[in-house]
């Protein structure tokens, strides 16, 4: 069986019976959630008092979203360029014209804030606008901004654990209280469905990864039907605070290198990075644009390569302008985690090289 690049972490019995056994202990530093939209949500909440208006990235997910709208919220989103970067001018225009009293910003990729955006979160900031920074595709960075209210993030897109997500406490937080339940019927079919991915590469059995693609879109759905906030579970906890954290980051910037080093830019395939040392921070994925998407994952995917869309539209509000719209249908997300070596990006190189 080829070895498979992407889709789900496996699961030992090992690991969950270690995690399962290993005392709780969760610091003080911040609020664990069972998902990060949890803590957008119980952020959405603590700000009752608002404009109840929030300004989000127009290139975002959706449980981004879901969890103010559940809250009552409006929302309204602001240009991102193709780079990446924030459309400042788009910014600020919408700024001026908005009753926003909250902002999300995303850095991407491994791209941290670059000056341009500091300075004009900056001035969004001192309008009395409170700031949400996610890090959940730069979990990694260690910048800190003097702009930024609240900071949050999700660790299970990056580690082998079933959910997991955090709220950086500060002074802003006090009204929010760290969730005392697990979120058990989402993690118990996350872990069963991780549990059968590793089964599955020890005995190659179709039937074995059908049911563990099944129980996962099971777990999402009962993500997506509740926001309430839960407490991460103590397994994922466990699972997270074992991780080799140097090795997760070596290995992703290891790959992100080869592949932006390797891939070959043409008129179907082009990069998105135009220089590496635009990614200070190791990313979640390795990016790339391709003019007949889902052509290429196709082909990937015949080599047991899974390249995910990251994000799916499913709230065509997002769509304000035809930059925007490019990175909804162009960008490709492919996977250089800590699970792979060189020999596993070369594999999708020559793929990608000969699209």
């Amino acid at each position: 069986m080829k070895k498979e690049i992407g889709s789900i972490f496996p699961l030992s019995s090992e690991e969950l019976s270690i995690a399962e056994h290993t005392p709780l202990s969760i610091p003080e530093d911040r609020f664990y959630y069972s998902l990060c939209r949890e803590a957008l949500y119980d952020i959405a909440l603590s700000l009752s008092n608002s404009s109840q208006e929030v300004l989000i990235p127009a290139y975002t997910c959706q449980t981004v979203i879901t969890p103010f709208e559940e809250a009552g919220w409006k929302c309204e989103y602001y240009a991102i360029n193709k780079n990446l970067r924030i459309d400042i001018t788009h910014l600020m225009d919408t700024i001026s014209s908005s009753k926003a009293s909250l902002l999300v910003v995303h850095p991407y990729y491994g791209l941290e804030l670059s000056e341009e955006e500091v300075e004009a979160l900056q001035y969004v900031s001192d309008k009395g606008v409170k700031i949400i920074l996610d890090l959940t595709q730069c979990i990694f960075s260690n910048k800190t901004y003097p702009f930024v209210t609240y900071t949050v993030g999700s660790y299970r897109k990056w580690f082998p654990i079933p959910d997991g997500g955090y709220l950086l406490k500060s002074k802003e937080t006090k009204g929010i209280l760290q969730p005392s339940m697990e979120n058990a019927e989402f993690t118990e079919r996350e872990m069963a469905a991780m549990y059968l991915r590793g089964q599955y590469f020890g005995n190659g059995e179709q039937r074995t990864k059908d049911i563990s693609i099944r129980l996962s879109k099971v777990a999402d759905h009962i993500a997506d039907s509740n926001v309430t906030p839960h407490r991460i579970s103590k397994i994922a906890y466990n699972l997270l605070v074992a991780q080799d954290l140097d090795q997760n980051k070596k290995s992703r910037l290891n790959n992100c290198k080869f592949l932006f080093a390797h891939i070959n830019e043409n008129e179907k395939v082009s990069k998105v990075y135009q220089h590496l040392e635009e990614v200070t921070t190791p990313p979640l994925y390795f990016i790339i644009y391709v003019d007949d998407r889902a052509a290429l994952q196709r082909l990937l995917a015949k080599d047991a390569i899974y390249a995910p869309v990251i994000w799916p539209v499913e709230d065509e509000r997002v769509l304000i302008n035809d930059e925007v719209k490019y990175i909804y249908q162009h960008l490709l997300a492919i996977p250089c985690d800590q699970r792979y070596d060189l020999n596993d990006m070369q594999r999708v190189i020559e793929i990608i090289n000969n699209y």
